[in-house]
């Protein structure tokens, strides 16, 4: 005699067979996986937790959050309502974004989602971008173009792959925003901009970028995007060279920032 099951018992045998022989556990502390939600994002409940969104208050100029140092302390110089980046003066992107601090757990994703092909850390980020995104109305649909901050040939074949080409085509998606990948090009290796004193930030960073086809962003506004930022030297470079290309204006959006 042939006993048939229903399918919805076949499907939980499957996944619990999987769950055996591949279990889940979350990539920052290898603890198992018991949700959905947390075997999507490739993170438990408590790490995802520990990440920290940007709220305000943002910068007037640019958007991005203001340090609490910046408004707590009299005696740091200038507009208390401009974050460092915009005080400074020689950015040259218009307008940044960033969805959430760059705090201890953030560290270790980005590493991982950088260096150790772990792309699937790409579902958490983007979690917090659109979050961030919907929560303060950010204007997206008003730019014309979506490009990844670029990475040397070198540096792909190290990795197999942009981390911020992973963020950029979704956004590009979702909000059917054209997406340019070839065109904006890196075509000198740098050391790392964190590692270097401000002076020294600029001088790697400088005749780094190149635009094969200047014509794709003329007269355009440009989103650029990448996973974090650091020191901002890159962004606006990038945003520099983008303007000397045609593009109207250049926009930065991240999906974290280190204060």
């Amino acid at each position: 005699m042939i006993t048939y099951y229903p399918m919805n018992i076949l499907k939980a045998f499957s996944e619990g067979l999987s769950d055996l022989l591949f279990p889940h556990n979350c990539i920052l502390c290898k603890k198992y996986l018991f949700h959905n939600r947390e075997k999507a994002h490739s993170l438990c409940v408590e790490c995802l937790s520990s990440l920290e969104p940007t709220h305000p208050p943002f910068c007037s100029r640019c958007a991005c959050p203001v340090p609490y140092w910046h408004r707590a302390c009299p005696l740091i110089p200038g507009d208390p309502s401009l974050c460092p980046y915009c005080l400074d003066g020689k950015l040259h992107f218009d307008c940044l974004w960033a969805a959430s601090l760059y705090n201890d757990t953030m560290r270790r994703m980005i590493h991982l989602f950088k260096y150790n092909n772990k792309t699937s850390l790409k579902y958490p980020l983007l979690d917090l971008l659109d979050s961030f995104l919907k929560n303060y109305q950010i204007p997206l649909k008003s730019f014309d173009i979506v490009v990844p901050v670029p990475l040397h040939p070198v540096r792909i074949r190290e990795r197999g792959y942009n981390q911020a080409q992973l963020l950029s085509e979704e956004i590009s998606r979702k909000f059917m925003i054209p997406h340019s990948t070839h065109n904006l090009l890196r075509i000198h290796p740098t050391d790392h901009q964190a590692l270097l004193g401000k002076k020294d930030r600029w001088t790697n960073i400088a005749e780094v970028f190149k635009i094969k086809n200047p014509f794709e962003f003329d007269k355009k506004s440009v989103l650029v995007v990448d996973d974090l930022l650091t020191t901002g030297v890159t962004a606006s470079e990038i945003a520099r060279i983008l303007k000397e290309g045609g593009a109207t204006k250049v926009g930065v959006l991240t999906a974290a920032i280190a204060l």
